[in-house]
């Protein structure tokens, strides 16, 4: 494998990322990786790993950050709806350049709101030839709500909403967006392990802007399925306690090409790190295979 760090700019944000090639003579057809909502290119370690599985089926990767994301010096405001589709974009037309790579043959991939992301681009870029969603966000708003609703209750829901709103109308009157802790933004059950899972990965963000949550509100790939007529493959387990599997049947539904639902029994979110990691990565590089390079495709199970 060669690997190799990008930069490129997306409506004049500077990103960067890390490509990996195969080592193979001809040009190799690539895929872009996206992560998910606080985290940043390597995802926990799992798209290193990734990368690793892609580059065995002979498929180039770039995984980048997001804006807002770890290392930019304005992290903690991310932009699902308003900035992180045109960074895809902007990363997909950055990787077709890169010498070893077959501009005419890029896919995506996508984690959670990643998941989103590649599902909204794929929409409105014909350069992309397939897309894999790994437990898909199809409504920012709804996947919040969720997350509130199953450890706070409704009225806290309600609360948050409402501080939100009001933080709003403080940005436009010119004054900044309030900061507030991650942990709280999603309403995770358990602080004491989300502090040992900062302590492992330090890059995850620890705290976002109201403005980053009042952009999730907005972020609807829901809203774009309809457009993809790419070969789409989502992978979603049925005990995911964040993104409900509901959010992935939708979007399935919805997609227009050739499409498969694989859901996986017991399952969680993020399959990173567990036993189904490797049946994960399997889905994904068969799929991503058989439609940029030719080779076949695991069944869906």
């Amino acid at each position: 494998m060669e690997t190799r760090r990008l930069s490129f700019f997306a409506e004049g944000r500077p990103l960067q990322g890390t490509l990996v090639l195969p080592g193979q003579a001809a040009r190799a057809p690539a895929v872009v990786l996206c992560h998910g909502f606080g985290s940043y290119d390597d995802d926990l370690g799992a798209f290193q790993r990734m990368a690793e599985s892609l580059a065995q089926a002979g498929l180039a990767s770039f995984r980048f950050s997001f804006s807002g994301s770890d290392p930019y010096p304005e992290k903690g405001t991310i932009r699902p709806a308003s900035q992180w589709v045109n960074d895809c974009l902007a990363a997909v037309l950055r990787v077709r350049q890169e010498a070893g790579v077959d501009a005419e043959r890029i896919g995506l991939l996508g984690m959670s709101v990643g998941g989103g992301v590649v599902i909204q681009v794929a929409a409105l870029c014909r350069r992309v030839r397939c897309v894999v969603a790994l437990a898909p966000v199809a409504d920012g708003e709804a996947w919040l709500r969720h997350r509130w609703l199953a450890t706070r209750g409704e009225a806290a829901w309600a609360e948050f909403v409402a501080e939100v709103e009001a933080d709003q109308e403080a940005v436009v009157r010119g004054e900044p967006s309030r900061s507030v802790p991650h942990f709280e933004v999603q309403a995770l059950p358990d602080e004491e392990q989300w502090d040992l899972l900062l302590a492992r990965f330090p890059r995850l963000l620890r705290h976002l802007t109201l403005t980053s949550v009042w952009d999730t509100f907005r972020f609807k790939p829901l809203n774009y399925a309809h457009a993809v007529s790419q070969p789409l493959r989502i992978v979603h387990g049925d005990a995911d306690e964040s993104v409900p599997l509901e959010q992935g049947r939708r979007l399935h539904q919805q997609a227009q090409g050739p499409k498969e639902l694989c859901v996986l029994p017991g399952a969680p979110h993020c399959c990173w790190e567990t036993p189904r990691e490797g049946e994960v990565q399997r889905l994904s590089a068969d799929w991503l295979k058989r439609w940029l390079a030719g080779g076949p495709a695991a069944p869906a199970e």
